[in-house]
């Protein structure tokens, strides 16, 4: 169905086109989910970002907003820049933008968005106090997560007796780096993933396979694990370091806390006037065009 915005009306085909551009995101926000539930959340979504878009578009031009043409000619040049340049264009590529008339008129119909945004999203700075309360209610959005600086040796196997051979080969390595020779050698010489002597950088939770992680996050710096089964066979990890959760101190991020608020203040106050062009808005839908 088409949507009547006030007198303007904007064809079902102008929201399948949008709906089909948000509808890889909308699956991603939405895992597990069939296809068709998908793309109907596709669609109202574009459809609710149209009417937005079409009542901002009218409220603009109410307030006739001069556009210098310089400026349109320069967002032009920006979005063939990024869009491939002509040949992008002439793809089609883009759900509403065919023609370098329509670029044109989409550049501009975005200024007179940006000034109108900017006018009715006006609001009080945050202040120090305000970003501090933030900060001190939300720990664990400035506390550096714990990480390990480790390495492995690797002996691989997929079969029963594969993984026995290999559990066997890594005792055998076990006992001869606590007679004394080096992990790193052995790495080198003898692990099946011997890249970098076994060194797997620096890395935190979530980034290795779990019966791995429980073990390196188990040891302390110097220490060599007992073997490990993962999928990939069997390991020694040598902890080389670790590094503890901090805290970033407010000074540090006061400034980032406070423009994040700010853009929320923001988007709240826009939210609220876009709701109040809606409320006097006649929206309507209309059979397909």
């Amino acid at each position: 169905m088409s949507v009547k915005v006030n007198d303007h009306v904007i064809p079902d085909w102008a929201i399948e086109r949008q709906a089909e551009a948000l509808f890889e995101n909308v699956a991603r926000g939405m895992p597990g989910k069939p296809r068709e539930v998908v793309q109907m959340a596709a669609l109202d979504l574009a459809r609710d970002r149209l009417v937005d878009q079409a009542l901002m578009a009218q409220e603009s031009k109410r307030r006739k907003y001069e556009v210098d043409p310089v400026e349109v000619s320069k967002g032009v040049k920006q979005w063939l820049r990024q869009n491939g340049g002509k040949k992008g264009l002439d793809k089609g590529r883009h759900p509403i933008i065919k023609s370098q008339d329509d670029l044109r008129r989409e550049i501009t119909s975005q200024i007179q968005f940006n000034r109108l945004l900017e006018e009715e999203s006006k609001c009080d700075p945050v202040t120090e106090e305000e970003a501090r309360k933030y900060y001190d209610s939300r720990p664990d959005l400035f506390t550096a997560e714990s990480m390990v600086t480790a390495s492995h040796i690797l002996k691989k196997g997929s079969s029963e007796e594969e993984l026995e051979a290999a559990r066997d080969e890594i005792m055998l390595l076990r006992a001869r780096i606590e007679g004394g020779e080096d992990f790193s050698e052995l790495a080198r010489s003898e692990s099946d993933d011997s890249q970098n002597d076994g060194n797997l950088g620096t890395f935190g939770k979530g980034r290795m396979v779990p019966p791995f992680e429980k073990a390196v996050f188990a040891l302390e710096p110097g220490q060599m694990s007992e073997p490990v089964l993962t999928q990939f066979g069997w390991h020694l990890i040598l902890l080389h370091e670790r590094t503890e959760p901090e805290v970033t101190p407010f000074e540090e991020v006061s400034d980032q806390v406070a423009e994040y608020l700010l853009e929320r203040r923001k988007d709240k106050v826009f939210d609220e006037f876009l709701d109040g062009l809606k409320k006097q808005a006649e929206i309507t839908e209309v059979s397909g065009m």
